[in-house]
């Protein structure tokens, strides 16, 4: 059995060693560069396929983490993940502040869960692709579903709905589109300002409450 070892100062000098001019802005399917590559037969088609991938942003979906490192300030996050289509790993580290947050958003991401990134390719070996620079797009499943997929069945964070007709916008996550069940009745009741409002001062609760526990999760812990 290969070995997973991962380090944040390993996986950084492997980045380093690989860093090729900036390309095109374009997004490519990272799955798809990934099977490719582990299906090339020969180095030399492994080298053309990398370098038709290399400095360019691709999108790697239903990557399962295998390992997970967090740096002592906890401002950097080196992960191993699978990726299922080519049995490859890919290796990044996670800096951005809002990929952070989206690691850490309830059901917080671990060992065994499935992420949607969005990375620069940097290098490939045998049995692993290294990326540059990454956004953690959403959580995700770790295997594509049959038939369409809303992105707000694998992001209970993604926009469900928004209101524009009040004196601000507001929008509804998935995980809060059950207040729609309410519009009518508060609408009737209170006008389109007092809808907005009454969404306000909901989700606002709810970030609250969910905080509270999260805090109180982590310290019981």
């Amino acid at each position: 059995m290969r070995s997973r070892t991962l380090g944040i100062v390993s996986v950084a000098l492997l980045i380093e060693s690989g860093l090729a001019a900036p390309g095109r802005a374009d997004t490519s399917n990272g799955n798809d560069f990934a099977l490719y590559y582990s299906e090339a037969k020969t180095a030399k088609e492994r080298a053309e396929v990398l370098a038709g991938a290399k400095g360019r942003p691709h999108l790697f979906r239903y990557l399962q983490i295998m390992e997970m490192e967090r740096n002592s300030n906890g401002l950097a996050v080196a992960i191993t993940a699978f990726e299922p289509s080519s049995l490859m790993d890919v290796k990044f580290v996670v800096v951005k502040r809002e990929s952070l947050n989206k690691l850490q958003e309830e059901p917080e991401s671990k060992l065994g869960d499935a992420l949607a990134i969005t990375g620069i390719v940097r290098n490939a070996a045998t049995n692993s692709i290294i990326l540059g620079p990454v956004i953690v797009r959403h959580k995700d499943r770790l295997s594509p579903k049959r038939g369409k997929e809303l992105l707000c069945e694998v992001d209970p964070s993604a926009t469900f709905y928004s209101y524009t007709g009040g004196k601000r916008a507001v929008s509804l996550t998935y995980k809060d589109r059950d207040l729609l069940q309410f519009k009518d009745q508060i609408m009737a009741q209170s006008g389109k300002n007092g809808w907005a409002e009454f969404l306000e001062q909901e989700l606002a609760k709810r970030a609250k409450e969910r905080a509270a526990a999260k805090k109180s999760g982590s310290g019981s812990s």
